[in-house]
């Protein structure tokens, strides 16, 4: 009796769990998968482009044997960090490639792997930080004693920090986050989970740009328009760091705090 209970049970879970999405519903997820698949074809693209420049700056005809054997080991923990991540990346495209998202299974796990591939994500870039620590303490060749080579490595792990919280905060949500919200919104509309008042979000600068480029070239266009606010902004913080530096040695070098000639040795003893 209690089998036969059980029995009836399963399958009435079963039904209940496999409810068929409306048309219309598809066609509102549709929307923010597919400017999910195609921001995630022109990161993998980006990164085989750049990934060659993963060994400049690297001092491998160092005359230091310790800090050629250094650097070796960050160039392969960064390659297996790179090799983890994209195959997780290559995991939720396979997934957003599916055309079968037509029942409540298919979009629970579906916003399943996009709430964890983004805690990944942010993960990914969150890695780099002790690497980036690391690889600043090479650019100075662990010598703290030479004066002002502690200053040198602050502003070098400065301006990776700075990058890495542009990618979190700003790359994160343009390229991804905002989709994953709109996605995940819809299937906890459809499970009938309480959910707030969608915000009104006005098109950014980056998003305009981004449809006249996928509009007019596709992919390629949006491959484009990534570079180009990419490098931007990776401009203006190398300026604006660049001013407040040169500011602050000026003043420095007026006030006498600061010797130019030690500082400008510091420098040649990089290269």
């Amino acid at each position: 009796m209690e089998l036969e209970n059980f029995k009836e049970l399963w399958d009435k879970d079963n039904r209940q769990d496999l409810p068929e999405i409306s048309l219309e519903k598809q066609r509102e997820i549709h929307s923010p998968m597919q400017m999910l698949k195609l921001n995630m074809e022109t990161e993998f693209w980006l990164m085989l482009v750049t990934l060659p420049m993963l060994l400049i700056g690297f001092p491998f005809a160092a005359r230091d044997t310790n800090i050629i054997i250094i650097s070796g080991f960050v160039v392969a923990l960064t390659l297996a960090f790179i090799i983890y991540f994209y195959s997780r990346f290559l995991k939720l495209y396979k997934i957003l490639c599916k055309s079968g998202i037509n029942t409540n299974y298919d979009l629970f796990n579906l916003k399943t792997q996009l709430l964890i591939s983004k805690e990944i994500y942010i993960s990914y870039y969150i890695s780099y930080i002790p690497l980036a620590f690391l690889l600043s303490l090479i650019q100075i060749n662990f010598h703290f004693d030479i004066k002002y080579n502690l200053s040198i490595f602050g502003v070098s792990f400065l301006i990776t920090l700075m990058l890495v919280w542009f990618v979190i905060k700003y790359w994160m949500y343009y390229m991804y986050g905002r989709y994953i919200e709109d996605v995940v919104r819809l299937v906890d509309e459809l499970n009938g989970v309480e959910v707030g008042p969608k915000k009104v979000r006005g098109n950014s600068w980056f998003e305009r740009s981004q449809k006249f480029f996928i509009k007019k070239f596709g992919l390629k266009g949006n491959i484009l328009n990534t570079i180009l606010w990419f490098v931007s902004v990776y401009i203006f913080i190398i300026a604006f760091l660049t001013i407040v530096l040169v500011l602050f040695i000026v003043i420095g070098v007026k006030l006498h705090f600061i010797d130019i000639y030690s500082l400008q040795k510091a420098l040649n003893n990089l290269n």
